[in-house]
C-alpha cells in the first residue's frame, strides 16, 4: 500500500508539472504572438519603432470614411513575432453571411529591413472591394525558406460610414449673398418690362430698346389744362366768324 501511494504521489507531481509547463508556454506564445493596432493617423512610437503609450490610447477600433465617400485612411502599427528580412505581405480580409473569410485586399512590401515592428499607411476605397460598416481582419504575413506562409500579426478594424455635411442655408447653388433664383428670376423679367437691367440704357432709356419715358406718369399724348380752354375759345370764335360770312353772303 505504501508504495502504491508512493507511486501515485509522484504521477501527480509528474502531472502538475507537465500541466504548469503547458500553461508556461501557452503564455509565452500569446505574449510573443504579433499584434496590430490601427488609428486615424499615424500612432506614437518610440525610437525603436514601439508602439507608445499614448500611440496606443490613441488607436481606434473604427475608421470613419472620408465624408460623402467610400475612401478609408487607415494608418496601421503592428508588433511582428519573428519576422525576417524580405518581402512581406499586408492582408485584409472579409468575412462571408455563410462565415467564410475571403482575401479583399493584400499590399506587398518588398523593401523590409527586419525588426519588430511595423507602421504604414493605406487608403482604402469601396473599388478595391471594401464596404462601409463592415469588419475585417488585418494579417502580416511572410513567406519561410520552404515558401509556406506564415502569420506575423493580426488585428481587426471596422470602416464606418461618414455622411457628407449639408451645405449651409443661404450657399446653394445659383443663390449670391441669400438671393433666392426666384427672386433673381422675378427681377430680370421686371427689368426686361422697364427697359432696366443689363441693357445699357441712357438717362432717357432709350438705348436699351424700351419705350422712352413719359413725363408725368401718363401714356399716350399729353394735353396741357390750359392749351385744352384756349383751343375752345379759339374754336367758337371760329364757328361764330362763319355764321357772320354766311349772313352777310345772303344779304
Amino acid at each position: 500500500m505504501a508504495s502504491l501511494s508512493r507511486n501515485h504521489s509522484t504521477w501527480l507531481r509528474h502531472g502538475v508539472t507537465a500541466v504548469a509547463l503547458g500553461l508556461c508556454l501557452s503564455v509565452s506564445s500569446i505574449a510573443l504572438a504579433g499584434e496590430i493596432k490601427v488609428g486615424t493617423t499615424a500612432l506614437a512610437v518610440d525610437g525603436e519603432g514601439k508602439l507608445t503609450d499614448e500611440g496606443r490610447k490613441a488607436a481606434k477600433d473604427e475608421i470613419p470614411s472620408v465624408p460623402g465617400e467610400e475612401v478609408w485612411i487607415v494608418h496601421i502599427w503592428a508588433k511582428l513575432d519573428k519576422a525576417a528580412p524580405g518581402g512581406l505581405n499586408v492582408e485584409f480580409h472579409g468575412q462571408l453571411p455563410d462565415g467564410k473569410s475571403y482575401l479583399t485586399y493584400s499590399d506587398a512590401e518588398e523593401g523590409f529591413a527586419g525588426g519588430k515592428y511595423l507602421s504604414m499607411e493605406f487608403e482604402l476605397e469601396g473599388s478595391k472591394g471594401f464596404n462601409k460598416n463592415k469588419s475585417y481582419d488585418i494579417f502580416v504575413t511572410q513567406l519561410d525558406d520552404k515558401g509556406k506562409q506564415f502569420k506575423l500579426a493580426t488585428g481587426k478594424v471596422k470602416l464606418v460610414w461618414t455622411p457628407a455635411p449639408k451645405a449651409p442655408a443661404g450657399e446653394a447653388g445659383g443663390e449670391e449673398d441669400g438671393e433666392k433664383p426666384e427672386d433673381s428670376a422675378a427681377q430680370d423679367a421686371l427689368d426686361t418690362i422697364s427697359g432696366g437691367g443689363d441693357g445699357g440704357a441712357g438717362d432717357d432709356g432709350a438705348a436699351s430698346g424700351g419705350p422712352p419715358p413719359v413725363e408725368g406718369g401718363k401714356k399716350g399724348c399729353a394735353i396741357d389744362s390750359d392749351a385744352g380752354g384756349v383751343l375752345g375759345v379759339l374754336v367758337l370764335f371760329a364757328l361764330g366768324a362763319s355764321g357772320t360770312m354766311r349772313r352777310r353772303n345772303r344779304a
